[in-house]
C-alpha cells in the first residue's frame, strides 16, 4: 500500500501545472481575476480548436485560461504549458500575430493591438484584449508572475542563421516533426513552388526527424517572387551528408527550372554547411539560389571551458630563493618527523616493554667471539 501512495505522490509532483493553476489567483498589474472565470486543465478544443492539431503535435500537456478586469477593461490570458522550450517556440513561430510595437516582454514575444503572445520556458501565453501595446507593464507582471512555473532550458537557435535580407517578417516556422514541417511548407508552398505547390515536397519525414533534425522554414521575397528557404540541423556532419545524398534522388532536385517537356516538378537547390543543409525552392534559377543559401550565418566555433592560466617565467633571484627556502621545508619537514618519530619509539618502548620494539624471541645478534662471554641481548635492554 506505501509503495502504491508513494507512486501517486511522485505522479503528482511531476506534473505540477495539472496540480495547480499557473496564473495568478491574485491577480497581476491591477488586473483582477473575474470570478468563476477560470477554465483549468482545459482541452484543446476547448481552449482554441482552431490550433488544436498544431498544439497537439507540439506536445501540449495541459493549458488554463481566465479572463480579468481593471477599471471596466477584459482581459483574457491563456497559458499552453507545452513538452518543453523547443515544442514551445514552434507553436509559437506559427501562431504570433502581427505586431504593432518593439516592446516585448520576454525575448520571444510578438505585442499586437488585440493580442500579444509570448514564451515563458516552455510556457505559451496567448493574452487577447484591448491597447495591449500600451499595457506592456501588465504584460511584464504576468510574465514575471510565469516564470517560477516554466522550465529554464534554452530556446533554440537555429532562427539565428537563418539569412534576414529579404525575408518576409514573421514567415520564418519552426519544426521539429514532419507534421509541423508539412504544414508549414503548406503555407508557404502556393506561393513558391510551381504547378501543384507543397505537394511537390516529398512526403513523410523526408527530412529526418528520426535523426533528431530540427528545421526552420522561411520565405522571401526575390524580385517580386515569394521563395521558401528550408534550413535543417543535424547533430552531426556526416548525418547531414547522408540525408542531402538522399534528398538527392528527388525527382526534380538541382534541376533547370523549365527544361524538358512534361508537367513543371519542384526545382529544389541545396547546399550543405557543416551539420546544416540548406534547401531552396522557387529560385528561377542556380545563381539566384546560391546568393541566397550564401547568406546563411553557419560557423564553427570550439570553446574551452576548462579553467586557465598564465605562465610566466622565472627570474634567476626566483629561482635561488626558491630552491633555498624548498631546502629549509625539507629539512624542517625531516627533522620534525625524525623527532616526532623517536619520541612515539621511546614511549612504546616506555609503557609497552618486549611487546613492539625490542623483542627478545624474534631477534638475533650476530657475535664475533672476540670474549669469552656469551652475548645475550637482554644485556643491551636491561632485561
Amino acid at each position: 500500500m506505501r509503495g502504491w501512495l508513494w507512486l501517486i505522490f511522485l505522479a503528482l509532483a511531476a506534473r505540477p501545472a495539472a496540480a495547480q493553476s499557473l496564473l495568478p489567483a491574485g491577480g497581476f498589474a491591477g488586473w483582477q481575476p473575474v470570478p468563476g472565470s477560470a477554465l483549468l486543465k482545459a482541452t484543446l478544443e476547448q481552449l482554441d480548436p482552431a490550433d488544436a492539431a498544431l498544439l497537439r503535435a507540439c506536445h501540449e500537456q495541459t493549458g488554463e485560461r481566465v479572463s480579468y478586469q481593471r477599471d471596466g477593461a477584459a482581459l483574457t490570458v491563456t497559458v499552453y504549458w507545452m513538452g518543453d522550450p523547443s515544442y514551445a517556440y514552434s507553436a509559437y513561430s506559427f501562431l504570433r500575430p502581427a505586431p504593432a510595437t518593439d516592446f516585448r516582454p520576454t525575448p520571444h514575444a510578438t505585442v499586437g493591438a488585440e493580442r500579444a503572445m509570448f514564451l515563458v520556458g516552455n510556457l505559451l501565453v496567448d493574452v487577447g484584449g484591448q491597447d495591449l501595446p500600451a499595457d506592456g507593464a501588465a504584460l511584464s507582471a504576468l510574465a514575471a508572475a510565469l516564470k517560477p512555473h516554466a522550465s529554464d532550458e534554452p530556446y533554440p537557435t537555429l532562427w539565428q542563421y537563418v539569412p534576414t535580407d529579404r525575408l518576409i517578417a514573421h514567415t520564418d516556422r519552426y519544426a521539429l516533426d514532419p507534421q509541423t514541417l508539412a504544414w508549414a511548407l503548406e503555407e508557404a508552398g502556393a506561393r513558391t513552388a510551381p504547378a501543384g505547390g507543397a505537394s511537390q515536397w516529398p512526403a513523410g519525414d523526408w527530412l529526418g526527424f528520426d535523426d533528431s533534425v530540427e528545421a526552420e522554414v522561411a520565405r522571401y521575397d526575390l524580385r517580386g517572387r515569394e521563395v521558401t528557404l528550408v534550413l535543417a540541423s543535424y547533430p552531426t556532419q556526416q548525418l547531414a551528408a547522408e540525408h542531402l545524398n538522399r534528398m538527392a534522388q528527388w525527382p526534380g532536385f538541382t534541376p533547370q527550372p523549365g527544361a524538358g517537356p512534361g508537367p513543371a516538378r519542384l526545382a529544389v537547390f541545396s547546399q550543405r554547411y557543416g551539420s546544416f543543409v540548406g534547401l531552396v525552392a522557387g529560385a528561377a534559377d542556380a545563381a539566384e539560389a546560391r546568393g541566397l543559401l550564401g547568406q546563411i550565418h553557419y560557423q564553427t566555433e570550439v570553446t574551452w571551458n576548462a579553467p586557465g592560466f598564465e605562465l610566466k617565467d622565472l627570474t634567476m633571484p626566483q629561482y635561488v630563493v626558491g630552491i633555498i627556502l624548498g631546502t629549509i621545508s625539507i629539512i624542517v619537514i625531516t627533522l620534525v618527523a625524525g623527532v616526532a618519530l623517536g619520541m612515539v619509539r621511546i614511549a612504546t618502548k616506555r609503557y609497552l616493554p618486549g611487546l613492539v620494539f625490542d623483542r627478545h624471541h624474534s631477534m638475533e645478534i650476530l657475535q664475533l667471539g672476540l670474549s669469552s662471554k656469551p652475548i645475550d641481548f637482554r644485556d643491551f635492554y636491561g632485561l
